[in-house]
């Protein structure tokens, strides 16, 4: 995956309208911006995506009641854990609130809590702290050209304290039928930067929103409830995978010979090798240096009438025993002490794949399905997702 460093201040397509505002009252977009958010991270996008969100407030005995869903098209600042937020104003009487955008019955729709009366949102300090207004506190204005930090540590902290206060404790349960709560470490946050201009009186804000990953951008086809979450997330962060555009990974994509070339090839170094002389492989191809290199160590082999065969798509036992082929190229463990007749399918592997299938299943390389091995099924992009992801967990320490 690419990664850059970059500074952006991406303003929202369709700014949200709330009564998030120190003085309750209706906030409308800003139509001449009074102050800027600035992102400098390793790697970030802003891509405009369409959410919904559930809306709760509190009935009169403190719980969350479901009021409505809205539909939002706004543009995602996507930034790496390592990202800076600065935030600075060009005006008088401006001031930051956070409100944190959930979703803990993993339903993929969010959730945000109103309540004029008990705020749930945070406003930021003039330390770049945050917290809820205590009632009677002053409200905490940002001096004009003065640049304030926002740490994603402390939105990530917050952020998961929302989640706690939300799941627990006197509030409605969210995940209430709804089946169980979704792993979330990083939820979307919504930061708005507010002012009242004095001319008018009116309230206005501009709104951002922030999604801190951790060291990579996750694909948005790719959830933290997917079985394959970590392992997708791994191969990115490496870069053995790229996303395949727009955002997605599409997991249950095919995988063909090329692709696990390239695969193998990124994993080691992208080293050169002698050119390769199938006739199916032009030097142009994008995967014509890994072909090569994967020719040169034995690791995929062509067909006797010469071609190498880029786009014919992989089954499992032969993704297994390319990859016994890399193990021993790469001098990891080659253990094989698993018993493949405790498979209902166990007798239907190919007999030159058997080692290699043995091995892999020792090692949990491969995943299984109603105890079925499945060793003639196609293999998905995610299913190599996990074969690597298992590969460094459980081979790695040989290295």
């Amino acid at each position: 995956m690419k990664r850059y460093r970059r500074w952006t201040a991406a303003l929202l397509a369709a700014a949200v309208m709330s009564a998030a505002s120190i003085s309750y009252t209706l906030a409308v977009p800003a139509e001449t911006p009074f102050a800027e958010l600035r992102i400098d991270a390793a790697d970030m996008d802003i891509p405009e995506r369409s959410i919904s969100v559930d809306i709760y407030h509190r009935d009169e005995n403190g719980q969350f009641q479901a009021d409505g869903t809205r539909q939002y098209t706004c543009k995602l600042n996507r930034a790496t854990r390592d990202a800076g937020f600065f935030i600075q104003s060009s005006a008088d009487q401006v001031w930051v609130s956070v409100d944190y955008l959930t979703d803990v019955n993993g339903d993929g729709i969010y959730e945000m809590l109103e309540d004029a009366d008990a705020p749930i949102w945070d406003v930021m300090n003039t330390q770049g702290g945050l917290g809820q207004l205590q009632e009677g506190e002053a409200t905490p204005f940002l001096t004009s050209g003065q640049p304030y930090i926002l740490s994603p540590d402390m939105l990530i902290h917050r952020s998961q304290q929302a989640i706690q206060s939300r799941i627990t404790g006197g509030s409605y349960e969210l995940d209430v039928g709804k089946g169980s709560i979704a792993r979330q470490e990083f939820p979307l946050c919504m930061v708005k930067l507010h002012r009242t201009d004095p001319a008018d009186g009116q309230d206005y804000e501009q709104t951002y929103y922030l999604q801190i990953f951790d060291d990579v951008l996750m694909p948005f086809d790719i959830s933290p409830s997917d079985w394959y979450y970590d392992a997708v997330g791994f191969v990115l962060s490496r870069g053995y995978f790229a996303g395949s555009g727009s955002g997605l990974f599409l997991p249950n994509g095919q995988l063909s010979r090329a692709q696990l070339a390239q695969v193998l090839w990124a994993m080691s170094g992208s080293p050169e090798a002698k050119d390769t002389k199938f006739s199916d492989v032009a030097s142009t191809d994008w995967f014509y240096r890994a072909v090569s290199w994967c020719q040169q160590e034995g690791l995929i082999a062509g067909y006797a009438s010469g071609i190498f065969a880029p786009n014919s798509l992989l089954s499992r036992e032969q993704l297994v025993t390319i990859l016994y082929r890399y193990a021993q190229y790469d001098g990891v463990s080659l253990r094989a002490n698993a018993d493949l007749s405790q498979y209902s399918d166990g007798d239907s592997i190919a007999l030159w794949a058997a080692e290699s299938m043995r091995w892999a299943v020792t090692h949990g390389l491969i995943s299984t399905t109603d105890n079925k091995l499945c060793p003639s099924a196609v293999v998905s992009r995610a299913e190599l997702a996990a074969a690597l992801y298992a590969y460094e967990m459980n081979l790695g320490l040989y290295h």
